[in-house]
């Protein structure tokens, strides 16, 4: 695992940028954690794995608990949803909430850390949205995974407004890097943090060759663009094709000096 470091001219705070987990052991996650003490820690969805949990409740199975807890304990954190948590439950919520991290699902809060004034939001990755709409709709959760899959999930945006008029530094949690062009550039958002690209699975001379949500030489998979989207290449792989040439990430972002590369 490498860590990254972006510098985003007047972000007031050091910001652990953590994305798509996938279930997979987070020992060295928390070891850099541990190391590099930011102010804030962000997970950008996909903490789970898109299987149905035998129990029903999926954080009681995936292993997230322990680690939610483990940032809590070391920086005030929050979490957004990515298009893996499209089976998350009201206990789900309920458990990693107690863990003392807080899931920010299509809304936002306003905190003091490090002496500024933040609004944190989360917007939801439109597939969960669109899951469970469906649910409410009396499908069962299987056939609505199974339509979200195939049909054109949109987030809910409604909420945007009145987070972006909330007083403070605005910091976005967005799992898909291409909801940016599509729904989040004419925002005054000065931050957004992403994933769900995973680099573009294969890396050639910078470049990844695909991303899921956005095809072949995908744009928008690693690094930082106009400034504010900062694009982690995620922690972890569960696509059938390997990752090359792209080593997973853990991304620090602040407002000062880039700090020095960690060596690949």
């Amino acid at each position: 695992m490498q860590e990254t470091f972006y510098t985003i001219p007047g972000c007031p705070v050091r910001i652990a940028l953590v994305s798509d987990l996938h279930e997979r052991p987070y020992g060295a996650v928390l070891a850099s954690l541990e190391k590099q003490r930011p102010d804030l820690i962000c997970v950008t969805g996909d903490f789970f794995y898109g299987c149905l949990p035998k129990s029903g409740v999926k954080a009681k199975e995936a292993g997230v608990l322990p680690f939610f807890a483990a940032c809590a304990a070391l920086a005030p954190c929050f979490v957004s949803l990515g298009n893996h948590e499209w089976m998350i439950q009201p206990e789900d919520f309920a458990l990693i909430n107690g863990t003392g991290a807080k899931i920010l699902d299509n809304s936002f809060t306003s905190c003091d850390i490090a002496g500024a004034r933040l609004v944190i939001g989360g917007l939801t990755s439109g597939r969960v949205t669109a899951c469970t709409r469906l649910q409410r709709a009396s499908f069962r959760l299987l056939d609505a995974n199974r339509y979200t899959r195939k049909a054109k999930s949109v987030p809910l945006l409604s909420w945007l407004n009145d987070y972006c008029l909330a007083p403070g530094y605005h910091i976005l949690l967005c799992h898909h890097p291409e909801y940016y062009p599509r729904y989040l550039k004419g925002h005054d958002i000065p931050l957004i943090l992403s994933g769900h690209a995973h680099g573009g699975q294969i890396r050639v001379f910078g470049q990844g060759l695909f991303a899921p949500d956005q095809g072949i030489f995908p744009r928008l998979t690693s690094g930082v663009r106009d400034d504010r989207l900062v694009i982690s290449r995620g922690l972890a792989n569960r696509q059938r094709v390997p990752r090359l040439f792209n080593p997973t990430e853990i991304v620090y972002v602040s407002g000062g000096r880039p700090e020095p590369q960690a060596k690949k």
